[in-house]
């Protein structure tokens, strides 16, 4: 098996028991391993069907049906492009994310409403995600440069072995924008996919925790958890996200990636 990294949804992890901490693995540091789990290895280039089930704390489901279209670009550069096709409140929403390996990202959201893509302020980036456990930081690329990450351990969780990983904010500004104070992340060592995250606000408390499971081979040495939920600890609430019907490489165009794009009913 191959270890290659993969991108979250961004943006975006499931074992329900930790198990007897083993010594790190000198080679590689909390800032290679984070590296490689934002990376895409191979994959240029991703589509798939999502569904998303948002589920209060009282058990009131809504499942809503999407597509994501993602894209590397040769300058690091990362293109997603969500568009909503239901249920009928939602249909035609669309969102796109442009985020750069650094400087600000670009964050548009299309509302049929509104008739126009409005853009979503950096300082808006810690809100919700149509309604959802995510916010429009867990979707952009993550900038390995705004934290400090420092491997804390390796364990196992569940019957699979991790690296635990502590990332820092380097500045108020990021925290500000991301809407926590740390993360800890932990990272499957056979294929660097997401196992689980903990968001932590200022007081060390645990705000936020991120599963992902059912992981499945991409191809091109390519590893995708195809399953995340998102529990929202302060609420109550959470989000599942499923992946269906993937497809890498097939040579999406960047005219994808556009505000006009954001407009359209279909492709």
């Amino acid at each position: 098996m191959k270890k290659v990294g993969f991108v979250t949804f961004s943006l975006i992890c499931c074992g329900l028991a930790l198990a007897l901490s083993t010594p790190a693995r000198a080679e590689l540091s909390g800032t290679e391993i984070i590296k490689r789990y934002n990376e895409m290895g191979s994959v240029m280039d991703m589509s798939a069907e999502i569904e998303m089930r948002i589920i209060s704390k009282s058990g009131q489901e809504r499942v809503r049906q999407l597509t994501i279209v993602s894209k590397r670009g040769d300058d690091a550069t990362r293109k997603v492009l969500l568009r909503f096709l239901s249920p009928a409140d939602v249909k035609g929403t669309a969102f796109l994310s442009i985020s750069g390996v650094r400087g600000e990202d670009e964050n548009w959201l299309y509302l049929p409403a509104l008739g126009k893509p409005r853009r979503i302020a950096s300082e808006e980036r810690s809100n919700s995600f149509m309604g959802s456990d995510f916010t429009y930081a867990d979707i952009g690329l993550l900038k390995i440069d705004d934290y400090r990450h420092t491997l804390l351990r390796t364990e196992r969780l569940g019957n699979e072995e991790v690296y635990v990983v502590e990332s820092v904010p380097v500045s108020d500004k990021v925290r500000r924008a991301d809407g926590f104070a740390k993360k800890i992340w932990w990272i499957r060592k056979s294929t660097f996919t997401l196992a689980r995250a903990e968001f932590l606000d200022n007081n060390g408390k645990v705000i936020k925790v991120l599963t992902g499971s059912d992981v499945v081979d991409l191809g091109s040495g390519a590893w995708l958890s195809s399953r995340l939920e998102m529990q929202n600890l302060t609420t109550g609430s959470r989000t599942i996200i499923t992946f269906k019907n993937i497809k890498v490489n097939s040579g999406i165009p960047d005219d994808y990636f556009t505000t006009r794009e954001l407009t359209r009913t279909s492709r």
